[in-house]
């Protein structure tokens, strides 16, 4: 009897055990399908597991244009801009090429312009596939709303 107690239990801990793994890879999965967790989004953990390039990355995918430093009449920094600068400053090499490869256009066009300016090396077949997208885009600089596609951003010289 105590044998069978033993083995029924041992088979309810492993089975415990698996579970919470899954859960883990299931969690882990969605984080990197949504490619980030906004820092305002209730935690499934009670432990944070984004961290602060996530944050970045999911405001800058939201957003649906490129837009300089001042935009308006007030000349105001932009959000987005904002959030490029917290991008260029802490993502590294190897996570803005990855950038690169982003779903987003928004996410694609700061990536490259981070890598350009921090001066890193760029991989050469990320910013091919950036000069062959023809994804529209709207940019917005000098207080004019221009519609372009990503290419065409990609081969212009930033200024800051």
């Amino acid at each position: 009897m105590k044998l069978r107690m033993l083995s029924v239990l041992s088979i309810l801990v492993a089975l415990l055990i698996k579970s919470m793994d899954i859960s883990a890879q299931d969690y882990n999965h969605l984080r990197l399908l949504a490619h980030a967790i906004p820092a305002d989004s209730p935690l499934l953990f009670p432990y944070p597991m984004e961290t602060e390039l996530d944050s970045v990355v999911y405001q800058l995918a939201q957003s649906t244009s490129i837009k300089e430093r001042f935009v308006g009449l007030n000349d105001s920094i932009t959000p987005e801009f904002e959030a490029y600068e917290r991008l260029k400053m802490i993502a590294s090499e190897e996570e803005l090429n990855e950038l690169m490869l982003h779903e987003s256009p928004v996410v694609k066009v700061y990536a490259h312009r981070a890598l350009t300016m921090n001066e890193m090396n760029m991989n050469c077949d990320y910013e091919l596939a950036l000069l062959e997208d023809s994804t529209c885009i709207d940019w917005f600089a000098n207080d004019m709303f221009t519609n372009t596609t990503v290419a065409e951003l990609v081969q212009q010289q930033y200024f800051e």
